[in-house]
């Protein structure tokens, strides 16, 4: 029975971002910026602030008190114009509660559409930072109204809670770039650090002018670099970790967060070598934990004899926006969307994710790969190793969607393990359509390949 584990990308063969902050309400001047009513409770309008200090020392803020007859109450706002959710979508509110822990829903809606999150206040009778993902109104423009409740769907509630500064932020938190310092202490732990040290390659990936450097003990295999963060790191909306990596050997990298409580960890395979490349570690798993103040690099983990040097720069935190709410799928090697497991070697500089030029039936997909066909290369490769053997025991059957502008032929080939090299081609039938292929692999079922390899216009310059 032919089993479907490499079901591929959707191809098509042919940077951080730029965000703001808009100031949505912050009660400044003892005056509301928007238009508030309570539902099924008590907008007590703009008050100086009860308990000025900590993260909130400012003069004024809002109140609202529940009712205890109704399980939802809550304030409702009326913006003078819809909330542009294109870009800045981000929000971060502050927040006073006299109990905890309880949640607190925001909600922009109009337009007859509607965007929400609800995030955990775990502190009480203090002001508290909530952060808030609503990327998933980026496309309505209708949004005129925003909304606020405390301890939603509880009956019996009577508390008073305060809020100020609903604001949206950079949808990037950046805690090292090295530039003009170091922004953490890292230490090497069996091993040495130097930083901040001049870019050793700039290419499209890492520009910047400096970086840091560690340089990996060999008599150890879990030599690592450290460091404490003084306060503990936001995961709940903030845990799509980007580390920029310039390594001179083929190896995996680990980062780790710690804290008091359980770690958090994710191992990312490193192909390229000499050239920075870009690793996206998906912690979303930690999105609860509120104590994780230690971030821990290991390069080449497990490996004892190992002394190489490695570079590292821009490590950011992002959402995972859109992606959130979609379920993993390791079986995916690479949907150019938010299931993107594939490591790539060769080829990675002529590869880049665009919007699908021609979204139909057999790939309605909003995004795809791009592979730009080297000229003076008949048998340019696209490559992506997985460092270990490849299980093609059971599931065995490639899929892949294509678009190619011309009829030529496509290679597949498995390669880079102890067996031979397997491959097959198999002609475009029809040019500018998006095209599925199933590459039958089973033959390799007990074979050792470490690595795919496609080459598009196969034999053919230009």
């Amino acid at each position: 029975m032919k089993r479907y584990l490499l079901t591929l990308f959707t191809l098509a063969v042919f940077a951080l971002f730029s965000y703001g902050q808009t100031v949505y309400e912050d009660f400044e001047g003892g005056a509301a910026a928007i238009s508030w009513e309570g539902l099924n409770g008590t907008f007590n309008g703009v008050i100086a602030n009860p308990d000025a200090s900590g993260i909130n020392t400012s003069g004024f803020v809002g109140s609202y008190t529940n009712n205890p007859d109704f399980d939802f109450c809550f304030a409702l706002g009326t913006l003078a114009a819809p909330a542009d959710l294109s870009e800045y979508n981000v929000f971060k509110v502050k927040v006073w509660s006299p109990i905890a822990p309880i949640q607190m829903l925001l909600k922009f809606e109009g337009g007859g559409n509607a965007v929400e999150q609800y995030r955990d206040i775990n502190v009480a009778n203090q002001w508290v930072e909530l952060t808030f993902d609503l990327s998933g109104g980026a496309a309505y423009t209708g949004l005129n109204k925003v909304l606020v409740s405390f301890n939603p769907f509880v009956l019996g509630s009577t508390e008073t809670f305060y809020f100020d500064d609903i604001r949206t932020v950079e949808g990037v938190e950046c805690y090292e770039t090295f530039e003009g310092g170091n922004a953490l202490p890292w230490d090497a732990v069996n091993g040495e650090f130097v930083g901040p040290v001049a870019n050793p390659a700039p290419n499209i990936v890492n520009s910047s002018a400096e970086c840091g450097r560690y340089v990996k003990a060999g008599d150890t295999g879990y030599s690592l670099l450290l460091a404490e963060s003084t306060t503990p790191f936001d995961l709940s909306v903030f845990n799509q970790y980007k580390v920029q990596v310039y390594a001179t050997a083929p190896t995996q990298v680990l980062l780790k967060l710690e804290g008091p409580g359980p770690d958090f960890e994710v191992t990312k395979n490193i192909a390229v070598t000499d050239a920075w490349q870009e690793y996206t570690f998906d912690l979303s798993a930690a999105a609860e934990a509120t104590d994780l103040n230690k971030m821990i690099l290991f390069f080449d983990p497990g490996v004892e004899t190992s002394q190489d040097t490695y570079y590292f720069d821009n490590i950011c935190a992002m959402p995972k926006g859109a992606c959130a709410n979609v379920e993993p799928n390791p079986d995916m090697i690479d949907d150019f969307e938010c299931n993107r497991n594939a490591t790539y070697l060769n080829g990675w500089d002529s590869l880049s994710v665009i919007d699908n030029p021609d979204p139909g039936v057999v790939n309605p997909s909003a995004k795809v790969g791009q592979y730009i066909d080297p000229l003076g290369e008949p048998y340019g490769a696209l490559v992506i190793d997985y460092q270990n053997p490849i299980d093609l025991s059971v599931k065995n059957q490639l899929k892949v969607k294509i678009w190619s502008p011309k009829i030529c032929q496509i290679l597949f080939k498995l390669e880079g393990g102890a067996s031979n090299a397997f491959e097959m081609g198999m002609d475009v039938p029809v040019a500018n359509e998006w095209v599925e292929y199933e590459v039958d692999f089973s033959s390799q079922a007990l074979a050792s390949h470490k690595k795919i390899v496609f080459f598009f216009n196969a034999g053919q310059d230009g």
